[in-house]
């Protein structure tokens, strides 16, 4: 039985190619036993995150599992945020060759020429890209605003034109959508980095929450 509980669960999950990690539980010790006796594929035994006692097996087990599981997967996300920190501000201090770029300025130029590896955002951010198009040479401008400064944000005239028209607002999106975008576009990572350690910390008080690690130098 064991035996094709393995086959059968390596055979679903290796379908897939996005899985990132394995929650197992249940009642009673057989899910030690089959996770100690490698019933699994390889593949899918090395992707086995942890082991977690459940008072059920159907459906109810499951919604357990995850709940118990969720304080784990949490400490595993803040692991990660904080490896891809480690990594950026040990880019920061090599000089020329550094991979680290920062500000919304470099990163988003970094972006459009497609050399963005992982992208860093801070869950913190609380920004938005404004779209202004003039209703009559049709002259688009872009600014980044303060989600706090929305309120008052006043519409600019078209300097383009003679009669400078009220520009409109063709559009309004959340930076860290716009960015994720950008990176997601060019094959990029995208990491959202909480507040939960020292490391993400600093990425919104010393580098404004907008950072990255560019595939190879530039010079921006």
């Amino acid at each position: 039985w064991f035996v094709k509980c393995g086959e059968k669960a390596s055979e679903i999950f290796n379908a897939e190619n996005d899985v990132k990690g394995i929650l197992i539980g249940g009642p009673g010790p057989t899910k030690k036993y089959f996770v100690e006796e490698k019933y699994l594929h390889y593949v899918i035994q090395n992707k086995i995150i942890d082991v977690f006692d459940t008072g059920y097996t159907d459906e109810f087990g499951l919604r357990e599992l995850v709940t118990i599981a969720s304080e784990t997967m949490s400490d595993l996300e803040v692991a990660k945020e904080k490896n891809v920190m480690k990594r950026f501000l040990k880019e920061v201090k090599k000089g020329d060759q550094s991979l680290a770029i920062y500000g919304e300025a470099q990163v988003r130029k970094a972006l459009e020429m497609g050399v963005v590896d992982t992208l860093l955002l801070s869950e913190k951010l609380r920004k938005y890209r404004l779209i202004l198009k003039c209703p009559v040479c049709n002259y688009k401008k872009k600014i980044t605003i303060d989600e706090s400064e929305l309120e008052d944000f006043i519409i600019p005239n078209c300097h383009k034109c003679k009669s400078q028209p009220l520009m409109e607002l063709e559009k309004k999106i959340d930076i860290i959508d716009e960015l994720s975008e950008l990176a997601e576009k060019s094959g990029g990572k995208v990491v959202l980095v909480s507040q939960n350690s020292e490391e993400g910390d600093s990425l919104y008080s010393a580098f404004s929450g907008i950072a990255g690690i560019s595939r190879y130098p530039i010079d921006i």
